[in-house]
């Protein structure tokens, strides 16, 4: 059972029966955003809410995405319309809080042996000059990895 569905938590409090509508009402514009941003984009569409004038705010998680964001709103805007969503104006923001808590991964990416050995045999016929010398620095980085 859904938690607001649940008559124990919510019961016949007006209140907090309104609020879960609405959390609802913008679940499902947030759903027919992303669903009709450039599939990219998607992903990084992460809040909406209305602002003064039918304006539609769309939180996203870079400036990347809110130029994309800018850059597809004609076609969204008419999208939603034909969804029912009157939007006078679509206005992404960054969501400056997300952005400090990206997490950094750090990929461990190594080389196999046999990916070494084509780089090696590939510097080996190269002429003397800034790629042979970054084939043999990323075959030499491989190799130390290894010995680790």
């Amino acid at each position: 059972m859904s938690l607001f569905g649940h008559s124990g938590f919510i019961g016949q409090d007006r209140e907090l029966l309104r609020l879960a509508a609405r959390i609802g009402e913008l679940n499902h514009l947030l759903d027919a955003v992303r669903r009709h941003v450039p599939p990219e984009v998607a992903s990084s569409c992460v809040s909406v809410a209305w602002g003064p004038g039918e304006t539609l705010l769309i939180g996203v998680r870079s400036s990347a995405a809110a130029a994309r964001v800018r850059v597809v709103a004609p076609q969204l805007r008419d999208a939603l319309s034909a969804a029912g969503w009157q939007a006078s104006a679509i206005r992404p923001r960054v969501q400056v809080a997300l952005q400090q808590e990206k997490s950094r991964i750090n990929k461990d990416l190594r080389l196999s042996d046999s990916a070494c050995s084509a780089f090696e045999q590939l510097a080996d016929t190269l002429e003397a000059g800034p790629l042979r010398d970054a084939v043999a620095t990323l075959v030499a980085h491989q190799q130390q990895r290894k010995a680790r």
